[in-house]
């Protein structure tokens, strides 16, 4: 798969079927305007684009809508298993923000994506103050040879698929209907770090990953979950917080216990996904305590996964 990320200066060497949106956690709803695009691409040998924008300023946008259920790296390795061609990252700049809809359309989808079928949501909206809407594309397709095609939303028990559906079922740490809107696992990836090593004392080794600052988490606690390590999947229990028993330390910290698993991954990337919430975050007076609970919840999530 073709990246561009941060650039204005390109055009694409090849008509294509492009879709347009935030894409913000790749989630069901984004899933089927992929696969339209991939149909469409497929049959009359075009490119399959999906067409985002990078990282916004903080001039543009508040730093508490900063965080994303999908990081960059991570949507970018969706978009690439998901058979897209070349995903585009445009920089979101006070310019674009002010461009007309129509200079949109031309510049953009025409000039630099030579687009043949457009494919969006019901609620796109581009263009300075969004004047451009669905609509807008329909007609200016008609006149400039281009398709668009509209999708209504995905539901999922009766309420539509939204980012902000999603933001607020993960803010609750409802990690299996989370899972069911993105149609995966929700996850933090990072490359494991050397702990303090407190876990092996108390008969529980544990890898620790330190998430984006970008990444939106759910509540801190602790979960049931599944654990990626070079194309393998391992079960155990992760403590999502700052290990109040044992650090005064605020930054927050992906630390994870794997069943039946004692192998050197110091140094390696991992993908923990996040089945179930458990329990909150809390604090034990000693290490005694915090031993125990962490084999309460050991044995709750090897229930939970079935494993003897």
């Amino acid at each position: 798969m073709e990246y561009i990320q941060g650039r204005d200066d390109f055009e694409l060497n090849k008509c294509s079927a492009v879709t347009l949106g935030k894409f913000d956690g790749i989630h069901t709803g984004h899933q089927k305007l992929i696969e339209i695009v991939r149909e469409k691409a497929g049959q009359d040998n075009l490119l399959a684009v999906l067409f985002t924008f990078d990282s916004l300023p903080l001039s543009i946008c508040p730093q508490k809508y900063q965080h994303f259920i999908s990081t960059s790296t991570e949507r970018r390795q969706i978009c690439e298993e998901l058979g897209i061609d070349v995903e585009i990252e445009y920089p979101f700049t006070n310019e674009f923000m002010h461009m007309e809809p129509e200079d949109f359309i031309r510049s953009i989808l025409l000039e630099k994506l030579h687009a043949k079928y457009v494919v969006v949501g019901t609620d796109y909206r581009f263009g300075k103050n969004r004047a451009g809407d669905a609509q807008m594309l329909i007609r200016a397709g008609e006149e400039s040879g281009f398709t668009t095609i509209v999708v209504e939303k995905e539901k999922y028990q009766d309420k539509e698929i939204s980012s902000t559906y999603i933001r607020e079922e993960l803010k609750l740490g409802h990690m299996e209907t989370v899972n069911v809107l993105l149609n995966r696992p929700f996850s933090v990836s990072g490359v494991v770090s050397l702990g303090n090593q407190l876990g092996r004392k108390i008969d529980f080794p544990t890898m620790n990953i330190y998430p984006t600052e970008y990444k939106l988490l759910p509540p801190n606690g602790v979960y049931a979950t599944q654990t990626m390590i070079e194309g393998r999947r391992y079960f155990g229990v992760t403590n999502l917080g700052t290990k109040p028993t044992v650090s005064d330390n605020t930054e927050i910290s992906v630390e994870t216990y794997l069943f039946d698993f004692d192998s050197d991954v110091y140094g390696k990337k991992v993908n923990v996904e996040f089945m179930h919430f458990i329990r909150p975050e809390m604090r034990f007076e000693d290490m005694d305590s915090l031993k125990r609970q962490i084999m309460a919840d050991a044995e709750f999530a090897r229930n939970m996964f079935l494993i003897g």
